[in-house]
Parts: C-alpha cells; structure tokens; sequence
C-alpha cells in the first residue's frame, strides 16, 4: 500500500521534479488510470492507419494473390513466411530479387500459420484496404495490452505500481511497431497469444479458474503459430515457478511439463516441415548453430536492454554500420545503463519475490530476440518483465516514500537516474508513438524514390535492369516485388552488382566485361548479408552464373569477402536489351557504361540524404533549429 507523501520531498527532488511527480502520481493513483492509459496507447498508434504497404508487404500479396509473377515467391496461403531456401533461392537469383554474393543454400523460413492466417483474411476480405488491415494490427495491439494490464492486476497487490507498469509498457514508443509494418503482424499475434497464457497460468496455479490449467498451454501453443518469440514467455513460466510459487522445487518445475511438451512437439513440427534459419548473418538458431548464437547475443542483448530502458532504439545498431564510433557509443550506453539500473534495482530484487519474476522473465527474454538482429519490435516480450521491474524502482520516488538507506553516492544517484528514466519513459516514449506508429510510411517513400528512377513504360519488359550502386539491398530488390504485386511494367529480370556503401570503382575491360571494386569489398552493409554469412568465404577465381551473366572472383579480402569481380554479359554493354542505372543522390538515374579500357568512380551513398530524400548542406546538418 502507499504510504503518506512526505511533504518535504518537492525541495529535495528540485523544482522541476517536485511539481512534475506529484502530478504524475495523481494521475497514476486515479482509479481509472489504466483505462486511460490503455485508450491513449491505442490513440497515439492510430496515425498508422493511412500507411499504406511497403516492402514485406506486397512480398505476402503475391504470395496470398496466387500470382506467379515471380516465381521465387509462389507459396501456399499458410506458408507466406517461407521466404528462401536452396529451390526457392534460385528461382529469386533468377528474377533479380537476390544478388550473386548471396548464398542459393541459405535457409529463411518461419512456421507462422496463425499470422498468415491473419493476413489471408486481409487479403480475402479487404485486399485493396491496407488501413483495414493496419486496423486489425492495431486490434492485436489492444489484445497485447489487455493482457499486460490483467497479468500485473494478477500478480501486483499495489495497485500504483501495477498502473505504472502498465503505463511504462503501453507508452513506451517501441509500441508503436505494432502497428506499423503489416508484415511484422506476427510479433504482436504471437504476444497477443502467448501474454494471456502467462495470465492464464497464473489463475490456475492459484486456482481462480478450473480451466485455464489446460487453456495456457492451448494459448501459448498458437502463440507458438503465430511467431517463435513467444518462445520469451517460457522464461515467464520458469521465473513464476522459482520466485512466485512455493513449495518444494522439483515438484514445481514437474508441473510445467504440458508446457515441456509442447516445445518438444513444436521444435519437431517445426523441423520435420523443413523450416528454420541458416547462412545468415542476421539470424542465428541457437540450437543448429550455438556458437554464432552465442557470439550475437553478447551483442545484441545489451543494445535491446539498453534500448528498453528509454536508451537508443535497437534498430539504429544495424543502421548506424556506416558510423562505427556511433555503434561503439551506443553500446557503451546500454551497458552503462544496464549497470547502473542493475545497482539501483538490486535492494528491490533482494526483498521482492516479484521483482525477480519480473528481471529472469525479462533477462530470459533476451535470449530469442538474440536470435535476430536487433529491432525495437523484439522488445515486445522483455518489456513485459523490464516495465515491472521498472516501476518498483521509480515508484517510491513518485511517492516520494523514503527509501532504505543507502550509501552517500547511491543516495546522490538515485534521484537523476530516476528522473531521466521517468522523462525517456513517460514522457518522451508518448510523444514518439505516433511517428514509430508511422514508420511503415518513410519506409515506403525510400523505395518510391529508388522506383521513381527506372522507367515504367511497357518496352521495358523485354529488358534486363542492371542496378550499380544502390545504398542497400532493398533499394533494387523490393522494384520487382513492388511492381509484380501492383501491376506495373518491370524488367524481364534485373542485376545488382554492388552497392554504394563505399566509392565503387568500374572499369571495362572489353565490349562485354566490367570489373567492379568496392572500396573495402562487397558485404559490408549488414542487408547485404542477410542470405550470408562468413560460413561462406568466397574463393579467388570462383564464378557464378546469373543467367545470362557470369560473376567472377577476381580478389577476395582477408575475411574472404569479393574484394573485386568480373560480370561478363551476353551483349555488348551498349546493347538495347540492357538498362543501365546508378544510384545519385536520393535515387536512380541513368548510367552509360565507359569505354573500353576506361574507369569510371561511383560515390559511396550518402545515406542521411537518402531517408530525408533531399541533400543537406553542413551546415544545415549541424545548425541548432530553433
């Protein structure tokens, strides 16, 4: 229960604290708290709505279309979440969708019924109706947080705390990916699922319902369906089991085996159906390939707990590769906060049964959002545990109760951890809800830009689309895509040769050969290396057929990346049936291949031009905006 407010705290905690807690815990203690919280959640996401489709998304429509338009992607309704194996690679190298240095044996395929359920009732129901189907993202959203809101009124007797729980989960701006990408749906169906069957547990291990024994598990599966993170919850359920239990221990752990089952069974499933990951740098299974597992989460799961608790969102660390001083600053950070929140925490988790649940839970948690690289929608299991965690620690200084004591330093560094946590959480986390809310549509106006730059008419069918140097992958391979699912004229089939993450140098050696040389190789963008991995190395001297055109390794690097290849084409390079592009700026525009025996040098990408989709002077970089 509370305890009085003590009256002198205000002139302690400063002017800014002393007014600013008060009010927020006013707030927080109304009785109709949550449901406020719980509406102003859903409200901040509805931006969202008018996004559109972008990328994965017309990648499930030609999937759900029955359209054989590229044939890489033809697929059963259930089975849209098979995106590449040995088959299917070659048939997407062939259309241009993958490029030569990806690996045709890597293995990309997620058992996920139960989300692609979802997206055929979008696609049968409404398919020309993408705020329909972000409304039915933001549905599974308010399912996700009426389970978060009845799990903590379940296990919190103090009903402040569980308040501002479930405010520092519903607020936090990480929200906001429920909603924005139609594809990534899966994360919230699966939390959707797999958050109620933590509740249910509860209510059957304390005996509130006769049935919810049997129901947990029946949930917990179909989260399973929907996506494996839910694997996180499994964490939850060890964590209840040692901290909120009593009784002797092994008779309590006996007690999750209907859950024991059910990972045997689907793990099986799961491999006898031929899914899972492999050859890629940006997952890792931790059960085929432990070593790598390993090696990522040591540097993954600092960024996602830095990330959870208000530091920098998790998905600058793949995007910040070309600023490596910045990746370096961000990790420092999140192990910096880490640290000191972990000092902070550590009396609550001595004397709180629940305060451990809630850090193993959400520790553990770190574990299957290792698996992939990080992104801000993983968190989404972790905040579960963290958001608790979180508000027993900053609860008594909203309330302004007197702490235990505590050593001089920790007494001095209690009062401005609290403060910027409570600001990064509560107030800042709000405000970026609704742009986060809108991510889906920046990502789409990239990729229009890149499409903008290759020509639309019919004649360009019989073509083959020769892309040079676009900044990352997705700027060449989502054209097809983009253009089979809505109709548009595409190429025959398109190449990309390399990409503009470093200055790229082009020499023609004959009427038919170019020479590529990226300065520092290719594969330096983390995109470029989702189909491989340094499992991998490329040889000096090996070739590689795309069709019609034949890749060879002229130099490797020391980590045995091309360093430098040949592409020998069927037609002189001034031959109608190619059309040649070069990323300039914000987007295509056209490239006339030299002479031969002549060079010619492509810029490295300026990728802060490229999401703003305009060029911005120094100056303008760096003046304050007022």
């Amino acid at each position: 229960m509370s305890e009085p407010e003590n009256t002198d705290a205000p002139a302690r905690r400063g002017l800014v604290a002393g007014r600013f807690y008060p009010w927020l815990s006013r707030c927080l203690a109304h009785r109709r708290a949550q449901s406020v919280i719980l509406v102003l959640s859903l409200v901040l996401m509805l931006p969202s709505l008018d996004t559109g489709l972008a990328a994965d998304d017309y990648v499930h429509q030609l999937m759900l279309d029955g359209s054989h338009a590229i044939e890489g992607f033809v697929r059963a309704p259930l089975d849209i979440f098979r995106f590449c194996g040995p088959r299917l690679s070659r048939l997407l190298v062939r259309d241009g969708v993958l490029t030569f240095w990806d690996d045709p044996n890597t293995r990309l395929s997620f058992f996920r019924p139960v989300s692609a359920l979802t997206h055929l009732i979008d696609n049968r129901l409404w398919h020309d109706s993408p705020w329909l189907m972000h409304l039915q993202s933001l549905l599974w959203g308010a399912v996700v947080l009426l389970g978060v809101r009845a799990l903590y009124r379940e296990l919190v007797a103090d009903r402040f705390i569980a308040t501002l729980g479930f405010a520092l989960y519903a607020l936090d701006d990480a929200r906001g990916w429920f909603v924005s990408w139609v594809a990534a749906r899966n994360a919230v169906v699966a939390t959707a699922f797999s958050v109620w069957a933590l509740v249910l547990h509860h209510r059957g291990r304390t005996g509130k319902s006769r049935h919810a024994l049997w129901l947990a598990p029946l949930l917990l599966g179909l989260g399973l369906l929907a996506g494996e993170g839910a694997i996180a919850i499994y964490g939850y359920l060890i964590a209840y089991t040692l901290f909120l239990e009593s009784g002797r221990l092994w008779p309590r752990l006996v007690r999750l085996w209907p859950y024991a089952l059910l990972l045997v069974v689907w793990r099986v499933v799961y491999r006898l159906l031929d899914y899972g990951v492999s050859g890629s740098s940006l997952y890792a299974d931790p059960l085929s390939d432990p070593q790598a597992f390993v090696m990522r989460f040591l540097e993954r799961a600092p960024v996602l707990l830095g990330a959870q608790l208000g530091g920098f969102w998790s998905d600058t660390w793949t995007s910040l590769f070309v600023f490596p001083r910045a990746r370096v600053l961000i990790f420092l950070v999140a192990l910096a906060s880490i640290a000191i929140v972990s000092v902070l925490l550590s009396p609550h988790v001595k004397r709180s049964p629940l305060v451990r649940f809630a850090v193993v839970g959400g520790l553990l948690g770190t574990l299957p959002a290792s698996s992939a690289f990080p992104a801000d929608r993983l968190l989404t299991w972790i905040a579960i545990g963290a958001s608790l965690a979180l508000a027993e620690l900053l609860a008594p200084s909203l309330r302004a109760t007197p702490e235990p004591p505590r050593s001089l330093w920790l007494a001095r560094l209690t009062g401005p951890v609290v403060f910027l946590l409570i600001i990064a959480n509560l107030v800042m986390g709000p405000l970026f809800i609704p742009s986060r809310a809108r991510g889906n549509a920046a990502l789409r106006e990239i990729l229009v830009r890149a499409d903008a730059g290759v020509p639309r008419d019919p004649s360009i069918t019989d073509k083959t689309l020769i892309l040079l140097n676009p900044p990352a992958v997705p700027l060449a391979s989502y054209i097809p895509i983009t253009r089979a699912a809505l109709g548009v004229p595409r190429a025959r089939t398109q190449r990309l040769l390399a990409t503009g993450t470093s200055e790229l140098t082009i020499t023609r050696d004959d009427p038919f050969t170019l020479r590529l040389r990226p300065a520092g190789g290719f594969l330096q963008n983390p995109a470029s290396q989702l189909f491989w991995n340094d499992q991998r190395p490329f040889t000096k001297g090996e070739q590689i057929a795309l069709g019609d055109e034949l890749v060879q390794i002229t130099e490797v690097t020391a980590d045995r990346r091309p360093l430098e290849v040949t592409v020998h084409f069927q037609h002189p390079l001034e031959d109608a049936s190619y059309v040649w592009r070069q990323w300039l700026g914000t987007g295509y525009v056209e490239f006339i291949p030299p002479a031969p025996g002549k060079t010619v040098v492509l810029p490295s990408a300026d990728y802060l031009e490229v999401m703003l989709g305009r060029k911005l002077s120094v100056e303008a970089r760096f003046r304050p905006q007022l």
